[in-house]
């Protein structure tokens, strides 16, 4: 097994929950994340949910989660000195990544052309929400308005009711993921010349990206796509896509025409145990195609299909319908939830969760989500604790930029770290 993709390479990250996993994605990867938090905690420290609904610098689970395997120094950017040990920093580093507020690091003398002239070859990613040129680069930027602002937003819910937000934020996960991306292809071309170069992520860009073809709706056909909720339109009929169970959800695909022969094992399997109507049995489902339901008949039908296999589906849980349906190649899937998840089987196979040991936890240990990727030459760093505020600064202030104590001591009584 070799070494991993980028050992040897280090980076300064000053984030918040907008490009948190940028860093996060690059400490995977080998490199050696240096997280600068101000003297009283990066803004990921506070977000809740908190272990045990007990808020503290070291238990949310958001930070736990999205600043794990980096080092903390701390430095404050409203003081002199503060400023000039992440300069010093940035000056050995070989990224810079950050989401203040566009100025913000310019103002204080830490913005791209300063570092462009002492560090050459620093890739400088700034994770913005609109972009650092244009009407709106100066707005702020929370994940509600991201999603909104990036179209998502009205593609989410029931075509009758008002658009709904997702339940956990995603805006500030895709750029912090474009943007390792982008870091990624910027020290690509940094290794054939060189030069490092600005990386500049736009969030709302990325929100706009995730609508893949819906975006090119209204100029390539005139009109724009509507919220569909749990339903699915397709050879002129508009079905269902989600049926409650015994206990929870699936997901079931049922349309006849090219698919005829999946629904009609479905329901011979909704016949054996009583829930199918005499018509289902004898039905040519190859008809179910658009001339069909604009007759009207088919939507007759398409409803008390729905109707039986909702009746059906409430009689067995999803483990129960998931393998019976793979035994008889239906379009059948469990809806997990975040506890189905822990639990999965293929994940377990895979050794996916890894214990990590961490006094704060009250177990002694957290359980991670293992590598994104798995890759034979180059590993995946395996996931580490997330870091106490300010643990590193003695490591990081004395060894790497050579203080002595007693300065870092004077620091800390500045009030500059």
């Amino acid at each position: 097994m070799g070494c991993s993709l980028l050992e040897g390479l280090c980076a300064l990250d000053l984030t918040d929950e907008m490009g948190a996993l940028c860093g996060k994605i690059l400490s995977d990867l080998g490199t050696e994340v240096i997280r600068v938090e101000p003297p009283a905690g990066a803004p990921t420290r506070r977000i809740p949910p908190f272990l045990e609904d007990e808020p503290g610098p070291d238990r949310s689970l958001y930070f736990i989660a999205y600043e794990a395997g980096k080092k903390s120094v701390t430095a404050n950017l409203n003081c002199p000195d503060g400023v000039d040990l992440v300069r010093r920093l940035a000056e050995r580093a070989d990224f810079l990544i950050e989401s203040y507020p566009v100025g913000y690091l310019e103002e204080r003398g830490l913005g791209y052309q300063e570092f462009a002239r002492r560090n050459p070859r620093l890739v400088y990613t700034s994770i913005t929400g609109f972009g650092d040129i244009g009407p709106a680069a100066r707005y702020k930027a929370r994940d509600i308005v991201l999603w909104a602002a990036g179209g998502a937003m009205s593609l989410i819910g029931e075509a009758d009711k008002p658009p709904l937000a997702l339940s956990l934020p995603q805006a500030g996960l895709h750029a912090g993921a474009e943007a390792a991306v982008a870091s990624l292809l910027a020290h690509h071309a940094r290794a054939r010349d060189g030069l490092g170069q600005r990386v500049v992520v736009n969030a709302q860009a990325c929100v706009v990206w995730t609508l893949m073809n819906e975006q090119a709706m209204p100029m390539m056909h005139g009109n724009e796509p509507i919220r569909q909720g749990v339903l699915f339109r397709a050879l002129g009929s508009e079905r269902k896509l989600v049926f409650r169970c015994a206990d929870g959800h699936v997901s079931a695909l049922l349309i006849g025409g090219p698919l005829a022969p999946t629904i009609r094992a479905f329901v011979q399997w909704m016949a054996e145990r009583g829930f199918a109507a005499d018509w289902m049995l004898t039905k040519r489902w190859e008809d179910w195609g658009p001339a069909y339901f604009m007759s009207g008949k088919g939507w007759e039908e398409a409803r008390e299909l729905d109707e039986c296999a909702q009746r059906f589906f409430l009689t067995l849980t999803k483990r129960e319908l998931y393998a019976e349906a793979l035994k008889r190649r239906l379009l059948i899937a469990p809806v997990s939830t975040v506890a189905d998840i822990a639990a999965d089987e293929q994940l377990k196979a895979r050794g996916f969760f890894v214990e990590v040991p961490d006094e704060n936890s009250p177990q002694g240990r957290f359980i991670f989500p293992g590598p994104f990727a798995r890759l034979s030459l180059t590993p995946i760093v395996p996931p580490r604790r997330p870091p106490r505020l300010g643990e590193h600064n003695r490591e990081v202030y004395c060894g790497l930029l050579g203080l002595e104590p007693a300065a870092l001591s004077r620091l800390y009584a500045q009030g500059a770290i």
